[in-house]
């Protein structure tokens, strides 16, 4: 749904970064408003021919709700913490979309005519609600079905292909070298079976011995036998990324048939002379997923080893952001070679990933020592006095709510100061309220739009952190 239905530009601006369990506890809230013959949490399956393939769709309705004339609602809950106001019946197609599959599924496993299909939004603080329907013969949800998977068909025949021809050319796979080197046959064996085993590996190797061919040889070869799907080949300086590219190009010209992906920063990649991704200001933003599509298409129909200068290339010609189509081909590429954070960094990883293909992916890490210094910066949170202070100065004529709240969290801090207490072995669940008082109603205020003030933004963004 979200690859046929995505359109428009790279938006700007705040947006809220709800947790999951905030949507989550919405949804059970509206179904528990169902009545006693309604059902929730349906689970729906379907498979389709098309085209010398058959697509297989599944997954789980919110609700199905039965009147007492014996008609049927599909309800699709989802959750906001903006405004429902903003919101109208043609806001999220992909909604729509996903509701009306459903719909198509229950409607052809037990023969029904017709179909009501109901979107819910749930405001998740108010819990205020705002309901949209549509009622769909089945007539109308088969044609609509078919012409999503149409639209998609084209990219599922490229990603069958490339896995056909990927797993075949693994199989043939021979290691590279006329020769190991010392310690490299014993390398590359404890890493294919540690991957068989689906276990951890730590090594400790002699510079020179060969490392990354000897980790990325036996990864590629457990995706020919199965094991595996994805390889993410980390690490935090350009030199070796540069070393994990030429050992995939060996790999390649050895016969791998092998889809490589290389994420930069985006302030590296940007075309930009300043890095902003407002649609009026850049136009690879502009339209970004309007076109994003064909550009997949496009590159992965002609390359395999996708580093910088390619994704720039392939960029410029759509005119799509190049950082945000390295991330887009991250999900769709065999390999992935990127910085830690992209899989550590919770506010930066690829989120996308399924949990199947999480399952079914290799971490090879690169200098793993230096995770070390790297995680205390993704994991550790920052809180300061002054900030809040600031806030509440600058906030109490203005905004009695994001005042009070800021002061509470300076007036906590104060009196930890005070106390000179250094170093706690619990976590501080006084210290984790008040600034979750202030996340919501720093949030409330960025969700309304307009020029947001900076201190603003720095206090909310060290507060959703902790």
């Amino acid at each position: 749904m979200e690859y046929v239905f995505r359109s428009g530009s790279i938006e700007t601006g705040f947006r809220s970064s709800q947790p999951l369990v905030d949507g989550t506890k919405a949804h059970q809230k509206v179904q528990k408003t169902y009545g006693k013959n309604d059902k929730k949490e349906v689970y729906l399956k379907t498979e389709i021919p098309f085209e010398e393939m058959t697509f297989q769709i599944d997954g789980r309705c919110d609700g199905l709700l039965i009147s007492e004339d014996g008609s049927l609602t599909i309800d699709e809950i989802k959750s906001t913490s903006g405004s429902l106001d903003a919101i109208t019946e043609d806001s999220y197609p992909v909604h729509w979309a996903q509701a009306t599959v459903y719909g198509y599924i229950y409607a052809t496993d037990n023969d029904l005519d017709k179909i009501t299909i109901q979107l819910t939004y749930i405001q998740v603080r108010t819990e205020e609600k705002k309901y949209f329907q549509r009622s769909l013969t089945r007539e109308e949800l088969a044609d609509f079905v078919m012409d999503v998977v149409a639209q998609y068909a084209p990219y599922a025949r490229l990603r069958l292909e490339l896995k056909r021809t990927r797993d075949e050319s693994t199989k043939m796979l021979a290691f590279p070298f006329e020769s190991y080197r010392d310690g490299q046959r014993k390398l590359a064996g404890a890493v294919y079976k540690t991957i068989h085993e689906q276990k951890t590996l730590f090594a400790k190797a002699s510079t020179g011995i060969g490392k990354t061919i000897s980790t990325i040889f036996p990864s590629a070869k457990a995706i020919g036998e199965g094991h595996l799907e994805k390889i993410f080949y980390l690490t935090a300086k350009t030199i070796t990324r540069t070393a994990a590219e030429e050992a995939f190009r060996l790999l390649q010209e050895k016969g791998l048939a092998i889809t490589v992906v290389t994420i930069t920063a985006k302030d590296k990649i940007c075309f930009q002379e300043q890095v902003n991704c407002d649609k009026t200001e850049c136009p690879f933003a502009n339209g970004y997923y309007d076109r994003i599509n064909g550009a997949i298409l496009d590159i992965l129909q002609n390359e395999t080893l996708m580093t910088r200068p390619v994704i720039e290339k392939y960029a410029r010609k759509h005119t799509v952001c190049p950082f945000e189509f390295s991330l887009d081909l991250a999900y769709a590429a065999d390999a992935v070679i990127c910085d830690y954070n992209y899989i550590f960094d919770p506010k930066v990883s690829l989120q996308r990933l399924l949990d199947e293909q999480r399952k079914k992916s290799a971490l090879l890490v690169d200098e793993a020592h230096n995770l070390v210094d790297r995680a205390r910066e993704m994991y550790s949170a920052t809180v300061e006095k002054e900030t809040f202070l600031a806030l509440y100065r600058m906030y109490k004529d203005e905004n009695e709510v994001i005042a009070k709240s800021a002061n509470a969290v300076n007036e906590y801090l104060m009196e930890k100061k005070k106390q000179n207490q250094q170093l706690e072995k619990e976590l501080d669940e006084k210290l984790v309220h008040v600034v979750d008082a202030f996340a919501y109603a720093a949030e409330e205020e960025l969700m309304r739009g307009g020029e947001a003030e900076e201190l603003l933004l720095n206090g909310y963004f060290s507060a959703q952190r902790l």
